[in-house]
């Protein structure tokens, strides 16, 4: 190779005079107030996104508050509903105290409804008792408070207090009286 044909083959660095004219605005004058008006136009939109962007910034933080209050609200006073049912049951036994001086069948019948209206009124919220006579003792449900002799053993003979549950949450145990063999019984 010659050196005419080493020099053509390799690259070439601009000279002075190219890069001036790579870095002139192809316009001239008219050029640079373009790119001017760009970027102006570029500034204006980031001020607008950054505004935006706070403003949806602080919506959201509102929202958050506000959510943060209403959930607050809600179980602070979850069982408003069901106190106003339940408020029905007393009325109804305040005036069953009240004829409490009238004959005592009629005070039964009395409280007798409003027994079965307290129970259907915890029906409504899915609260039921559930009772255990002549079931076989569940340590999961019932907590045996005494035992008796009995034919059957493990099997439930009394009852002071029923099993309740919320759904199907266990919410209280039943206190019980639970038959065991005879020699069980005396130990």
């Amino acid at each position: 190779m010659t050196d005419k044909q080493v020099h053509e083959e390799a690259p070439q660095e601009p000279s002075v005079s190219q890069e001036d004219e790579l870095n002139q605005p192809v316009d001239g004058a008219n050029g640079a107030s373009g790119l001017e008006a760009q970027k102006q136009e570029l500034e204006q939109q980031v001020a607008e996104n950054r505004d935006r962007y706070v403003r949806l910034f602080a919506d959201f933080e509102n929202f958050k508050k506000r959510a943060l209050k209403e959930q607050s609200e809600l179980l602070k006073y979850q069982g408003e509903r069901i106190v106003v049912d339940l408020l029905e049951v007393v009325d109804n036994l305040e005036l069953a105290l009240s004829h409490s001086s009238a004959d005592g069948n009629a005070l039964r019948t009395g409280l007798e409804m409003v027994l079965k209206q307290f129970v259907d009124k915890l029906a409504r919220w899915e609260i039921r008792g559930e009772s255990a006579m002549g079931t076989q003792f569940d340590p999961q449900k019932h907590s045996a408070i005494s035992r008796v002799p009995g034919k059957e053993a493990g099997v439930i003979v009394g009852e002071l207090k029923k099993p309740y549950f919320y759904k199907d949450k266990l919410i209280r145990c039943g206190e019980v009286v639970v038959a065991v063999a005879g020699d069980e019984a005396q130990a």
